[in-house]
C-alpha cells in the first residue's frame, strides 16, 4: 500500500497540503546605473549646461531587513509552485526593496509537502521531517536606493535562483531557511541581490 502511495500516479493534487511561510531576513542589493538611460535623461533636461554628475553612472547598495511571504501549493511529489511577496521592514538609510514573483521549487526528498490520504473515514498522513530544495522565481520589483547626490528609485524585472531547507517540529509547523541570488534589470539600473531568510512554515488544512 505504501508503495502505491509513493507512486507518481497515485499522488494527486488534492492530497497535498498547501503551505504558507512567513520569514524575516536581509536583502542586500548592489546597484549599477545604466549609462545610456542617464545620458538620455541629461540631454532631455538641459541643452545649454553640462553636469558630469548627471551623465556619469554611479554604483550604490541597499541593505534592508525584509519580510518575506510565500504561498506554496504542491502538484507533484517533488515539485511545487508558489507565489511570493517581499517588503522592507527596516533600513538605516531609507532604502527599500519591494518584490512580487511566481516560481517553482524542486525537492530532493520523496515528498514536497504533508500528504494526507482519506479512505472510508480513516486518514493516513505522511509528513517528511527534513526537506531540502532548490528553486527559481521571476517577478517585478521596486527599488529605492541612495547615491552620493540623491535618493532614487527604479522598477526592475527580477530573476532569482535559491536553495533552502525545512525542518518540521510539529505536524503543521516547520522551521525554514533559504538563501538566494537574483539578477535584476530595470529602466535605469542593473542589480544583483543576495537574500537570506529564516521563518516559520505552516500547512493549511485541505
Amino acid at each position: 500500500m505504501l508503495f502505491i502511495l509513493y507512486g507518481n500516479v497515485a499522488l494527486g493534487d488534492s492530497n497535498f497540503h498547501q503551505m504558507i511561510t512567513t520569514s524575516l531576513g536581509m536583502v542586500n542589493v548592489s546597484v549599477t546605473e545604466n549609462a545610456s538611460s542617464l545620458s538620455s535623461a541629461s540631454s532631455s533636461t538641459s541643452t545649454t549646461t553640462t553636469d558630469s554628475n548627471v551623465s556619469t553612472p554611479s554604483s550604490a547598495s541597499a541593505s534592508v531587513i525584509s519580510l518575506d511571504l510565500v504561498y506554496e501549493f504542491s502538484h507533484f511529489n517533488q515539485k511545487s509552485y508558489f507565489i511570493r511577496a517581499t517588503a522592507p521592514m527596516l533600513s538605516s538609510d531609507g532604502s527599500g526593496f519591494f518584490a512580487g514573483s511566481i516560481g517553482m521549487n524542486f525537492y530532493f526528498s520523496s515528498l514536497a509537502s504533508l500528504y494526507s490520504f482519506n479512505d472510508n473515514g480513516s486518514t493516513l498522513s505522511i509528513n517528511p521531517t527534513m526537506r531540502f530544495y532548490w528553486g527559481t522565481n521571476a517577478g517585478v520589483g521596486f527599488l529605492v536606493y541612495n547615491t552620493t547626490t540623491a535618493k532614487k528609485s527604479d522598477l526592475i524585472f527580477d530573476l532569482e535562483l535559491h536553495g533552502g531547507g525545512i525542518m518540521n517540529f510539529k505536524k503543521e509547523w516547520g522551521l525554514r531557511g533559504e538563501a538566494g541570488l537574483s539578477r535584476g534589470t530595470g529602466v535605469s539600473t542593473s542589480t544583483i541581490a543576495m537574500k537570506i531568510f529564516i521563518g516559520l512554515s505552516y500547512y493549511l488544512e485541505k
